[in-house]
């Protein structure tokens, strides 16, 4: 009796670890990824022709995040976490003025947003379309 319901749990453990993998998976038509933060590595950006705006964002395999605005020159270093359709930021340092202004965010700040991986090398954030750069 013992050894069935030891055989029961570790087969009922292996289906749930193989539901919760596959529900943290990245499932597109052009391509599948093992999570959200799988998906985001690599560098992003985003641009708007009027006003002219151009912003790239950059999520390290580490968990390393990095965001530079080139129109107003604002740079943020600091860390992110993504599961699912949600986006954590933690802003650890900030520069302005081509790093002239720079500032250790104590405490650091934390940022929420919703994104939703559209293809393999576009997401959506709100309203905001980001590109993969190759």
């Amino acid at each position: 009796m013992r050894q069935a319901f030891t055989a029961f749990a570790v087969g009922l453990l292996a289906l749930l670890t193989a539901f919760v993998a596959d529900a943290q998976q990245v499932k597109l038509s052009d391509g599948t990824y093992p999570s959200t933060a799988a998906y985001l590595e690599g560098t992003w950006k985003w641009e708007r022709q009027e006003p002219r705006q151009s912003m790239i964002m950059r999520f390290g395999r580490d968990g390393s995040f990095f965001f530079h605005n080139f129109t107003i020159d604002l740079q943020h270093w600091g860390t992110y976490r993504a599961t699912g359709q949600k986006l954590a930021i933690t802003l650890a340092r900030s520069c302005e003025d081509k790093g002239k202004n720079c500032e250790t965010r104590n405490p650091p700040k934390d940022l929420d947003y919703s994104i939703t991986p559209t293809s393999a090398n576009v997401f959506m954030a709100n309203t905001e379309r980001w590109e993969r750069m190759k």
